[in-house]
């Protein structure tokens, strides 16, 4: 992929202002100097989505995000970092240099890797088509005519036969004039500790995973012969797939997600048979558990989206892990549930697609779709399991943001377990504050969890432990965006008194960054961190705003961390047996803060 200058990526920064950019997925009201709206990252119901448009930066107080207007995008619309970059500046109307740094021959070297392995695709491809109408590929063509599927079908979906052997693909792309190794990168063939190569798909039906742009960057294959460990077998990770941010079909579902919104399946063959059927907003996923970036990318195609999972145990569990990431991304959820089949494509072998049309007419929201699971699997004449119903249908009730479905539901359950709406409230109230307090905790601890000195550790020193957290955070902001604060503090502050990993790195490489920058700019600071999670961390940090005397406001604090460090050392000091140490130790800290 190209390597662009840091001028250019600064000229882009310079003509793009993220409060107009953000206004294209969100609405914004302005509050004071700053943006608020509903955080599209999430569901929510009161606005905690922050843009600070002076800083160039978006905060969610909600969900944690945070970055700068590339990080936006790269969420957004589901893009890496140079594809956010040329989306930007396309819009900003920027002409991209490439980095002198990088050479030519390297850049030119990952670009023509890309595109000969997407071309590879292609060619393997239309070469698996083509195989099944060989006279090896009976029985491929006898399974598909068992399954319901026509040629019509296969010709749309691109269906194809990897022939029973070792080197049938591999021989076909070396004549083609590829070699071994790009083979091999391409995930087409495998390489084992012996070091031969053969094609990684055998005697399989062949199902091309392409693209939203139309290309084909990977595939699934099913097995044809009884007793195959794999049933469906996927191309690994590649410079051109990755599976955690593609869904099957997308590129044929997409134009009419928006109007009618997006049917989730588990299988390929699902997605075929409803396809067939009539039913074409259809998507399924490739192999693995949904991961978030699916769920976002669904949001990005489709306000609603139906989860339609294998009926047995295993399906239902991965439905309702389904539900809770597809909800967390912001999408709209409805839950189809079905009978007599164990799976859709089954289901409309059966019994038809009207009747499949009826079920996703009558699919459930799914809060009550995960409630009526629940009512199935106790007992509520039972005292003990009535109570353990209540219980468990408080904790779903518990993560609904709306108080008024919150209240239709507690009503219904008074009404369903004989038990007044009260003290359902009551616990659903508890679990409520228990999930903030935890959640208060979490972010508090995340990554700068202190060390507790024994099981006897005491409140006092868990305050103490939520101060130096915070005066961790505000030295750091202090030193990024105050010049006097980094002039006098430089040499004074130590790593060590930082507790958490994420927080050392910041310090030393905010300290390396304003060592080389005169004024601060947060955005671009940002551009320079790789690590997730450090850039979602210094975005939080970077964020807020510091109103007083800086320079004083940064000594308090390098002192509380000062202090806390001493004390935790004479704490080790004494387990050690080493008590006069520790009292030499507690001596300097008297009278400091902390």
């Amino acid at each position: 992929m190209p390597r662009y200058a840091q001028s250019s990526i600064n000229e882009v920064s310079r003509r793009t202002s993220l409060s107009d950019v953000v206004s294209g997925y969100v609405k914004l009201k302005r509050n004071g100097t700053n943006y608020v709206g509903l955080c599209p990252f999430h569901k929510e119901k009161t606005g905690s989505f922050h843009v600070d448009e002076d800083k160039q930066l978006f905060y969610c107080f909600g969900c944690g995000a945070g970055g700068n207007v590339y990080d936006f995008i790269m969420r957004a619309e589901n893009l890496d970092f140079v594809d956010a970059l040329q989306f930007l500046a396309q819009r900003a109307g920027v002409t991209l240099e490439e980095e002198r740094g990088t050479s030519k021959e390297k850049r030119e070297e990952d670009s023509d890797r890309r595109r000969r392995i997407l071309e590879m695709n292609r060619l393997a491809a239309r070469h698996f088509y083509e195989n099944l109408s060989t006279s090896g590929a009976e029985h491929a063509r006898a399974y598909m005519e068992r399954r319901g599927l026509s040629k019509r079908t296969a010709i749309k979906f691109g269906v194809g036969f990897a022939a029973d052997g070792w080197d049938d693909l591999l021989n076909f792309l070396k004549e083609s004039g590829y070699t071994q190794e790009e083979i091999v990168t391409a995930g087409l063939a495998v390489k084992n500790e012996k070091g031969r190569i053969y094609d990684k798909f055998r005697n399989r039906l062949m199902f091309p995973i392409i693209d939203v742009r139309g290309n084909v960057i990977a595939f699934g294959g099913r097995a044809l012969q009884e007793g195959d460990p794999a049933k469906y077998m996927n191309s690994p990770e590649t410079p051109v797939f990755h599976k955690g941010r593609n869904l099957f079909a997308l590129n044929l579902a997409k134009s009419v997600g928006a109007k009618n919104g997006l049917i989730l399946v588990e299988g390929y063959m699902d997605v075929i048979a409803l396809y067939q059927a009539g039913i074409e907003n259809v998507v399924a996923g490739l192999g693995t558990a949904l991961t978030e970036e699916q769920a976002r990318l669904l949001k990005r195609y489709a306000a609603q989206v139906y989860v339609c999972y294998d009926s047995d145990e295993a399906g239902q569990k991965a439905a309702q892990k389904a539900i809770g990431l597809l909800t967390e991304a912001g999408n709209t959820v409805k839950v189809i549930s079905y009978q007599g089949a164990k799976d859709p494509d089954e289901y409309i072998q059966k019994k038809g697609v009207e009747s499949f049309k009826a079920l996703l007419s009558d699919s459930k929201e799914s809060l009550e779709y995960q409630l009526l699971r629940l009512r199935q699997r106790y007992d509520i004449y039972d005292v003990s399991q009535k109570i353990s119903f209540l219980t468990e249908a408080a904790k779903i009730l518990a993560e609904i943001d709306s108080e008024m479905t919150r209240e239709v539901y507690i009503k219904r359950l008074a009404a369903e377990t004989d038990i007044s709406t009260e003290s359902i409230k009551t616990e659903i109230s508890k679990l409520i504050y228990y999930k903030q307090k935890k959640k208060t905790r979490k972010e508090i601890y995340a990554e700068n969890r202190t060390e507790r000195l024994d099981t006897g550790f005491t409140a006092a020193v868990q305050q103490q432990s939520i101060a130096t957290y915070k005066a961790e955070r505000l030295l750091l902001n202090l030193l990024f965006f105050h010049r006097r604060v980094y002039e006098v503090m430089a040499e004074r502050v130590e790593s060590e008194w930082f507790t958490g990993a994420i927080h050392k790195s910041l310090l030393s490489k905010i300290m390396a960054y304003r060592a080389g920058e005169e004024e601060a700019d947060a955005s671009a600071f940002l551009v320079t961190l790789t690590d997730e999670q450090e850039k979602q961390t210094a975005a939080s940090v970077l964020y807020e705003s510091f109103v007083g005397e800086a320079v004083q406001a940064a000594k308090e604090a390098a002192e509380k961390l000062e202090t806390a460090f001493l004390k935790k050392r004479a704490g080790e000091l004494v387990r050690e047996g080493k008590v006069k140490e520790a009292n030499e130790i507690l001596q300097r800290t008297k009278g400091r803060r902390g």
